[in-house]
């Protein structure tokens, strides 16, 4: 009898709010997204993704309730609002990073932005970083739970909205690991061996997370912008070698940051979004593939220094 009646005020709740949670889905999920424009600033914009959004299921939150009362979490709900209060993941978000160091760079600005007095956005409890301090069992993500304000026909109502930041290797882990089978209160319990295995495997990933960071940043020098001091008749002695003054290059690979394009002698050079935006006139962030094709030939300005050879762009279309 008592679960039947978790089960009606659970119902009675999402009856209530699934409308206000759908839209603080949506408020949360540009806020995010304007802090990541904001980071990458026409950089390779997949790079910290927000896009991946849910509102647990009724049964889902009415097992949640039961097991918080049978491990003596939370007293027998009597009201829907209880419900609520005691179920801080109804609505989630789950923000993907390439990278540690974007995951930690979201999530400094989240922290900063939420701490502002100007911010609508605030915490609903402190942040809990797995990152630094990591879980037992190995797990890491960034965890935070915000306090959305939405607007409702009954006047302004504060949505908790959780948001997890992890890198795509920290989510695969779960997966890998088959964390989910192995929750409290699902059918299997973690013993010594998949405990061993799974912390194991987070190690491992996040030598491989430090990894691509590294790559990461080395594919960013490289595809940066020269200083000032790099060019002209300081060329030669910063590693510039002064090729043809223009030349027509075929476009062969695209995407949001850079594409690849084959000159006449077979190299291939890198067109990169800040050089392209600077031909096209645009102050607004770009995605290269909006406006360079596959097959697409291209006037270009050559430049190769020691490290790669460019192509910036001097005519589209």
């Amino acid at each position: 009898m008592e679960q039947d009646n978790i089960q009606t005020l659970v119902n009675a709740l999402y009856k209530g709010r699934s409308r206000a949670w759908d839209a603080a889905l949506v408020t949360t999920q540009t806020f995010l997204e304007t802090l990541a424009d904001e980071l990458l600033d026409n950089v390779d914009r997949d790079r910290m993704n927000a896009k991946n959004a849910r509102i647990k299921s009724p049964q889902r939150a009415a097992d949640k309730v039961r097991r918080k009362i049978a491990e003596a979490q939370i007293a027998v709900p009597t009201t829907s609002e209880a419900i609520a209060d005691a179920l801080g993941d109804l609505v989630g978000i789950k923000v993907l990073c390439k990278s540690p160091r974007d995951q930690l760079a979201i999530s400094k600005a989240l922290e900063a932005s939420c701490r502002s007095p100007e911010c609508s956005m605030r915490f609903a409890e402190e942040p809990l970083d797995y990152v630094s301090n990591p879980k037992d069992s190995g797990y890491r993500a960034y965890h935070a739970v915000l306090l959305v304000r939405v607007p409702t026909h009954q006047g302004d109502l504060d949505v908790k909205v959780e948001v997890q930041i992890k890198t795509r290797l920290q989510d695969a882990w779960g997966e890998l690991t088959h964390e989910d089978m192995y929750k409290p209160g699902e059918a299997l319990k973690p013993n010594e061996f998949h405990n061993n295995y799974a912390k194991q495997m987070a190690g491992l990933l996040a030598q491989v997370d430090e990894m691509a960071d590294s790559l990461a940043e080395e594919l960013d020098q490289q595809t940066s912008p020269l200083k000032p001091s790099e060019r002209g008749s300081d060329a030669v002695s910063n590693g510039i070698r002064n090729l043809p003054a223009t030349i027509s290059a075929r476009v062969t690979k695209t995407g949001p940051k850079y594409a690849l394009a084959v000159g006449p002698d077979g190299r291939r050079g890198l067109i990169r979004a800040r050089s392209l935006r600077d031909t096209l006139g645009e102050t607004k962030l770009i995605d290269v593939d909006e406006y360079l094709s596959v097959g697409d030939e291209v006037s270009v300005r050559v430049e190769e220094t020691d490290a790669a050879l460019y192509y910036d762009p001097i005519k589209i279309g």
